[in-house]
């Protein structure tokens, strides 16, 4: 089992890092061990364990140029041993800062163990774009 984090934000601005530098080993030392990690990327379906999630990441992040990566905060929930954070990522892609920005926004899950804090599970997403046409008060379910 891999060392841990001393808090949620360490854990959570690793992952980030290891995300920007396309760095694979980082990455991997940012998840939680087992069989416990999830990830959904967006438009994909679940990922379940380390070795799933890993071999995404894999996918993702070998032979192409960093990215640049930006996380905000928009709410935070914690106990002793897990807090959630929803953000909002901008990411650019090959790591040009006149790119457009792909907007997303996630849900990452983090865990305390004897070790330290580990992500357990992020779930990311495209923010819904407005219809056309659509009027004022039109109501939709979920």
């Amino acid at each position: 089992m891999t060392d841990g984090f001393a808090s949620p934000e360490a854990a959570e601005a690793a992952f980030y890092s290891a995300f920007a530098a396309t760095d694979l080993a980082a990455m991997e030392g940012v998840w939680l061990d087992g069989g416990g990690a999830v990830c959904i990327h967006p438009g994909g379906g679940l990922l379940q364990g380390k070795a799933q999630v890993m071999q995404s990441w894999a996918e993702i992040l070998t032979g192409t140029t960093p990215p640049h990566v930006e996380c905000r905060l928009i709410s935070r929930t914690e106990t002793t041993d897990l807090a959630v954070h929803l953000v909002e990522e901008s990411i650019r892609a090959g790591g040009d800062p006149r790119a457009p920005v792909n907007r997303v926004l996630a849900t990452n899950v983090f865990v305390r163990g004897s070790r330290g804090w580990h992500l357990a599970s992020h779930h990311a997403s495209l923010p819904l774009m407005a219809r056309r046409g659509s009027q004022q008060g039109e109501r939709q379910l979920h």
